[in-house]
């Protein structure tokens, strides 16, 4: 799954807060924890708990299990995960003789902050393995919830955030850009269809100049980079509409791309260095 290494650092930096974080729900006799549909829900709305189940999920970023090594020198040393794994059991303790409900909360949430570490230092789980996460998953919530999960959002300074830790590849970002490759849910973007007709978007080349000679000495762009200004056009449209063009750009796009898509098609747009006509 793309986009989930800045939270889990924020899950792993937050521990303190899980112990209180969310009301849990339990079977009848507490012999059986149960989040329960409402939880799950509420879970998602928060970036903290979005982490912890995510990290239970992580079907997506198995497919690249190469991406964690960048955080393994720091992180994955013998002294640095028996550090963290001390300090997890010190917060998340499991007295199930004193509080049984409480224990199989801090042992759900255990095993996924366990699950985020041996990842994090680059663990690949087997298909089996893959298989009962996806199945544990699909218990609690739907397809679309989890491609949700899965999508950047609309708050550009965390998706910057988020950009700093992923490279964008300019040609997937074009095929991502022209509907050839499927985005998040395997839905076409379709931007093409819009951006190499100038009569309804502006066109896709000379965007990078567009950015640099026109819009970014705008005063409402003081101090943002290309990177800020094609994230919040993308993610947040409706923000700034072009002179002469009508708001036509549907606000989806923060739900349809992961982080990785996201760095792909502004990677390809910085591309468009075509000199505007009449220069």
């Amino acid at each position: 799954m793309q986009g989930i290494l800045r939270e889990r650092r924020i899950l792993r930096a937050c521990v303190y807060r899980f112990v209180t974080i969310e009301e849990s729900r339990y079977d009848q006799g507490a012999t059986k924890y149960n989040p329960g549909t409402e939880g799950f829900y509420m879970s998602l709305e928060n970036p903290v708990m979005r982490a912890l189940f995510i990290s239970l999920l992580l079907f997506w970023s198995l497919l690249s299990p190469a991406r964690a090594q960048d955080d393994a020198s720091d992180g994955c040393s013998p002294d640095e995960l028996t550090r963290q794994q001390e300090t997890f059991a010190l917060y998340l303790r499991l007295d199930f003789a004193g509080d049984a409900e409480l224990a199989l909360a801090n042992l759900f949430r255990l095993g996924a902050l366990y699950q985020s570490m041996a990842l994090d230092c680059g663990y690949a789980p087997n298909e089996a393995e893959v298989n009962v996460m996806l199945e544990r998953a699909l218990m609690f919530a739907s397809l679309d919830d989890l491609i949700v999960a899965q999508s950047v959002g609309v708050d550009v300074d965390e998706i910057l955030i988020e950009l700093d830790e992923v490279y964008g590849d300019p040609l997937t970002g074009q095929l991502l850009y022209n509907g050839l490759e499927p985005a998040l849910g395997g839905t076409p973007l379709g931007c093409a269809g819009c951006h190499e007709n100038e009569a309804i978007a502006p066109l896709t080349a000379g965007a990078w100049t567009r950015i640099e000679d026109i819009r970014l000495r705008l005063p409402q762009f003081a101090g943002y980079t290309h990177q800020q200004f094609l994230v919040e056009s993308i993610v947040r449209p409706a923000d700034y509409i072009t002179p002469d063009y009508a708001a036509v750009m549907p606000e989806m796009y923060g739900s349809q791309l992961t982080i990785q898509q996201l760095a792909d098609v502004v990677a390809f747009l910085d591309s468009q260095d075509q000199l505007l006509e009449g220069e």
